[in-house]
């Protein structure tokens, strides 16, 4: 059991050097001019979204502090930012850290209007995620979501996995969103791409770390990753485009919740959180948005070949550019979309086309269903994009016993009586659909539980229809840390089919 909160987790291996960009800005790409196209002066900024920046210092000191980390809050980026430090002062401010910051929060950023930063040294970071009785710790400052442009690996594999679960608990019970890089291209840094609950970025050129790093019987190798991609050369700068991507969401969610939500929950420490701001809702949200084709005026990288060739996974992904490329315009369009029931638990009539649906008790146990149906009719030919999130467990207390359920998601056609595209991965927690839909034809949108006995666990789920590229056919069957941590034991359950190191994550494309 932790008891020591200053231990030192983490070596640091600085590899650090931004270039300036040559190309147009990034926000057309990934949808910003649209959306403030469609909404002006009423484009969300993150304004009330309080924010995490962990950082991997770029020096070690010989006394085993690491004392430069932080970005610099008297950057002219920052000038209206109040930044904190909760744990060990930054001596001098990080050049890798600033950059995050400008792409995430500054004055020229999506999400301009976040101006409460607290910046943590990744060992300070971690030791902030539990009491010394091994359960969760609220988020610090009200905090809802945090951005990770580094990668590393722990001391044992056993030191890993257990941060990996502080982490997932961290999403699951505090609805605390985590955003963070895969390392650029080949490595061994399961920190923190391996979770399980965290949005992992990759990019658009998929010329990084492509599926999970294999650490335990829970955080398997194999399993897809990244989620998304962004067009930036490396994933330290993709990384911030989306956590600022998801504060608009957040911000979204949270102002309009009387009409976009059907229900809240209280974190302690943060207030209420409401179904269209919930980690799972922004992760769908931004997973089923996201763009399968692209056309990008900041980069030469584009997505061209989406799920051919052998990429396409089991859970409907690619396994170099995850959902694909972020798409903020068509993101909140889901969120805006509002809270749309299955019929199951109340809905009527057809669901529009686009939107979400949070259920809180699914699986067949303690009065929930065991399958949702949401049903459209389809009054021209467009292109359907759907996720399921759901979240892996992790026990509030010192055992951090894990347990993933195991879901699936079908597009039935009514009309011809038949399956249009199904998800039914068995490693990870989302599934996910991409085709065409045939004008003049009914369809169901399915959650199916794929477990053996019922349970009670919830879900979100994101879908959008619109002109996107068409997919490829396919058939319907296709579709850092120290031994302070030793003391957290745990057992687990994994979904079924029957020298230390932390990395800043470079601007070089390492």
């Amino acid at each position: 059991m932790m008891t020591n909160m200053k231990k030192r987790w983490l070596c640091i291996i600085p590899v650090l050097c931004w270039t300036p960009k040559v190309f147009a800005d990034y926000k057309n790409d990934i949808g910003y001019g649209d959306l403030q196209s469609l909404l002006g002066a009423g484009t969300p900024s993150g304004a009330g979204v309080n924010v995490i920046q962990a950082e991997a210092s770029t020096v070690l000191n010989t006394d085993g502090n690491f004392p430069i980390y932080a970005p610099d809050p008297n950057h002219a980026q920052f000038a209206d930012d109040t930044f904190l430090f909760p744990g060990t002062a930054s001596t001098s401010p990080s050049s890798h850290a600033t950059g995050v910051g400008a792409l995430f929060y500054g004055s020229n950023a999506m999400a301009h209007g976040i101006d409460t930063i607290t910046s943590y040294e990744v060992n300070d970071w971690i030791s902030s995620l539990y009491n010394p009785n091994g359960t969760v710790a609220q988020p610090v400052n009200g905090s809802r979501i945090a951005n990770h442009s580094w990668v590393g690996t722990g001391n044992t594999p056993t030191d890993t996995g257990n941060i990996l679960r502080l982490v997932d608990r961290q999403v699951q019970l505090n609805e605390f969103i985590q955003v963070v890089g895969v390392a650029n291209g080949t490595s061994n840094n399961p920190l923190l791409g391996s979770a399980y609950n965290v949005i992992a970025v990759g990019r658009t050129d998929g010329n990084q770390d492509k599926g999970s790093d294999a650490v335990d019987s829970v955080y398997v190798a194999g399993r897809t990753r990244p989620d998304l991609v962004a067009p930036e050369t490396t994933t330290s700068a993709a990384t911030p485009l989306v956590s600022a991507a998801a504060a608009l969401l957040v911000e979204t969610g949270h102002n309009a919740a009387a009409t976009l939500s059907n229900g809240s929950t209280g974190i302690t420490g943060v207030g209420t959180v409401y179904n269209a701001e919930r980690s799972e809702t922004v992760k769908a949200a931004l997973m089923a948005g996201a763009d399968r084709a692209t056309d990008n005026s900041s980069t030469t990288a584009n997505i061209t070949d989406y799920r051919r060739n052998g990429h396409a996974s089991d859970n409907g992904l690619d396994d170099r550019f995850g959902a694909g490329q972020l798409n903020i315009l068509h993101s909140y369009q889901i969120i805006a979309g509002g809270e749309q029931d299955s019929l199951e638990d109340g809905g009527s009539g057809l669901i529009g086309t686009s939107g979400f649906d949070y259920d809180a008790a699914f699986g067949g146990r303690q009065n929930s269903n065991n399958i949702a149906t949401y049903t459209f009719d389809a009054t021209e030919t467009l292109n359907f994009t759907a996720s399921l999130v759901w979240n892996l467990g992790v026990s509030n207390n010192s055992n951090l016993t894990t347990t993933l359920y195991n879901l699936d998601l079908e597009l039935f056609d009514v009309t011809t009586q038949s399956t249009a595209a199904s998800s039914a991965g068995t490693l990870d927690n989302t599934e996910n659909l991409w085709l065409t839909l045939t004008m003049g034809h009914s369809y169901e949108l399915l959650v199916k539980s794929a477990e053996s006995s019922n349970f009670s666990w919830d879900y979100s789920l994101a879908w959008y229809m619109g002109a996107q590229a068409a997919p490829v056919p396919l058939p319907a069957a296709f579709y850092l840390f120290a031994s302070g941590l030793a003391g957290l034991g745990f057992t687990a359950r994994r979904k079924k089919p029957d020298g230390s190191n932390i990395i800043p994550l470079s601007s070089t494309g390492r």
